[in-house]
């Protein structure tokens, strides 16, 4: 009964909160997106200086700008997905994603159990996000700290709770601690849990640690694992192309970048950064 009560629940908030998303336009803030973008512009600019004047090395500015470029994408995957609250929702809106659904979801998981959707709505907050926490951020860093602490003790409860193992790695990954992730998924893949999503977040993991990948990094391997899974899986297909890209492998880092870019909005601005490297690239292999 109480589950029942709880899942009426949940899909009244659901409803509540994301059927005015859904209705709203995605009209993601230009200042925002243009500050991004001129950031990225200024921050390349100034590696092209140094690479010119010899202050770093070609394998040292590739590096930096593609994880320069890394870091963009993400931040406006994230952008390009939540429609902007700035002035168009309402105040209650605000206030039960900021508030009331991110306690919710602990508790609910706190009664119910390992349901990986209860963390969902902090898992999609940038880590450190403001938005998540009010104006005065925190509640969100909080709260999930809190829920940290309880899928870790279930996690190491039981080595066959995936549900908890899955959350766990879910959670360590948007926390930035790479080296717990990579020990959750890892632990996820022995256990037999063939998933593209999985695959290609210890991908992301493995790299984030290199620095730089190449086609004979472990990383290039569980992105193409995922690939298999889930060809159009986004995030595999960067990395594999950024490892062939590091490799010097620029058919294959064509390829993969090529269908990278058949799957995003030819107006946003992954896609204006992912035809800026396919150029770049052309430039590098023709001069060759």
């Amino acid at each position: 009964m109480f589950i029942t009560v709880i899942a009426l629940i949940s899909l009244v908030v659901v409803i509540w909160v994301v059927w005015p998303l859904i209705r709203a336009k995605k009209d993601v803030s230009p200042d925002l997106q243009s500050v991004n973008s001129k950031l990225l512009e200024t921050q390349i600019a100034e590696l092209d200086a140094d690479l010119e004047q010899g202050v770093i090395e070609k394998g040292q500015y590739d590096a930096a700008r593609l994880d320069l470029q890394r870091t963009f994408l993400e931040t406006a995957t994230e952008s390009d997905i939540q429609p902007s609250l700035h002035a168009k929702a309402d105040p209650l809106l605000i206030v039960l994603i900021a508030v009331v659904l991110p306690v919710s979801a602990y508790f609910i998981y706190k009664q119910v159990g390992t349901d990986p959707a209860s963390i969902q709505y902090l898992a999609d907050q940038p880590a450190g996000s403001s938005q998540a926490g009010g104006p005065h951020g925190g509640s969100s860093g909080n709260d999930i700290n809190a829920m940290l602490v309880s899928v870790r003790e279930k996690a190491d409860a039981d080595a066959d709770d995936l549900d908890s193992w899955r959350m766990l790695a879910q959670i360590l990954h948007i926390m930035k601690d790479m080296k717990g992730a990579e020990k959750a998924y890892l632990h996820l893949i022995n256990k037999g849990v063939e998933e593209a999503e999985v695959y290609a977040n210890y991908s992301d993991v493995l790299a984030s640690q290199e620095g730089g990948i190449l086609v004979t990094s472990p990383a290039f391997e569980w992105a193409k694992k995922a690939l298999v899974l889930e060809p159009n899986h986004q995030q595999a297909l960067w990395i594999a192309g950024t490892a062939a890209y590091y490799s010097k492998d620029y058919g294959q880092a064509k390829q993969f970048w090529t269908h990278l870019l058949s799957l995003l909005e030819p107006s946003s601005e992954p896609y204006n950064v992912i035809s800026e490297n396919l150029k770049q690239m052309d430039v590098e292999s023709s001069a060759k």
